[in-house]
């Protein structure tokens, strides 16, 4: 349990900010300050003296951004790549490792995209950058492999247990498409077609298939770990690193920055360019 601070100290250092779509919090007494929005995103912080946890979970794709505070060298990260849908989905994976960081550098942050299509759409992943984009990623948790009733899905990094169902992604090309469904790609899972079951996303997603999609595939830097994630977890990642402050976290496609609950500094949303008010009310929602 993380310790507790002055209000006046929360006010200063964590912000509240809501903006189309997601929510940002700060707050000394929670891991997730933030609420699920209708969206159900979920963004928070929390510090105490010497130590913040950020914490990043959606149910839908979303992007985030945090950026690094002075003296920090070093964060520790656990991703975890969400379950694949239909009634025996495969497994998300988790990566657990440690990441170098300098002081004003912006981390981008990803959970729940890449999930192949289907009747069962296929688990997203999780992953950390060094900016937007796919080719940037430092360390991917993948998505497990949609299953039906065609055959159970791949848990991550592995494929489909039936022979015609989709195979694993690997570390260069994505897992080969099983009858009825199609290849994944780079970060996204194969199809299965509408009566069929989605790759895991992933580095590269799984293959498609109506007999269980294949997982994605791991990317792991040096040092790093990886596991299977108990079943029914979705995609998330949390970043935790020794100083107790929250210098910048909000939406990667917004424009705004995230405000102090004090009502200063504004969130953009989404692809927004509208500033969100204060937890008082004031200001305004950007698109």
């Amino acid at each position: 349990m993380m310790g507790q601070m002055s209000s006046g100290r929360v006010r200063r250092s964590a912000g509240l900010a809501t903006a189309a779509g997601f929510a940002v919090a700060c707050a000394a007494t929670t891991l997730v300050g933030g609420t699920a929005t209708a969206q159900g995103v979920t963004l928070g912080c929390s510090t105490t003296i010497g130590h913040t946890t950020c914490y990043y979970d959606s149910f839908a794709g979303s992007e985030y951004y945090l950026t690094i505070p002075g003296g920090v060298t070093t964060v520790a990260v656990t991703a975890t790549g969400g379950q694949g849908g239909g009634i025996q989905g495969g497994r998300g994976g988790t990566v657990v490792a440690d990441l170098p960081v300098i002081a004003g550098q912006k981390l981008y942050i990803v959970t729940g995209n890449g999930g192949g299509g289907g009747l069962n759409p296929g688990g997203g992943y999780a992953s950390v950058g060094t900016a937007s984009g796919l080719q940037a990623r430092l360390l991917v948790a993948p998505g497990g492999g949609a299953g039906g009733a065609g055959g159970p899905g791949g848990d991550a990094g592995q494929s489909a247990s039936v022979a015609t169902g989709g195979q694993a992604g690997t570390q260069d090309a994505g897992g080969a498409g099983g009858v009825g469904g199609t290849a994944g790609a780079l970060g996204d899972g194969g199809s299965g077609g509408p009566i069929g079951d989605g790759g895991g996303g992933g580095l590269y997603g799984g293959g498609g298939s109506v007999t269980g999609g294949g997982g994605g595939s791991f990317l792991v830097p040096a040092g790093g770990t990886t596991s299977l994630a108990a079943r029914g977890s979705r995609a998330t990642v949390r970043i935790d690193y020794a100083a107790g402050v929250v210098t910048d976290t909000g939406s990667a496609g917004g424009s705004g920055s995230a405000g102090s609950s004090d009502g200063s500094g504004s969130a953009g949303s989404s692809g927004g360019s509208g500033s969100a008010g204060s937890s008082d009310g004031s200001g305004s929602t950007g698109s």
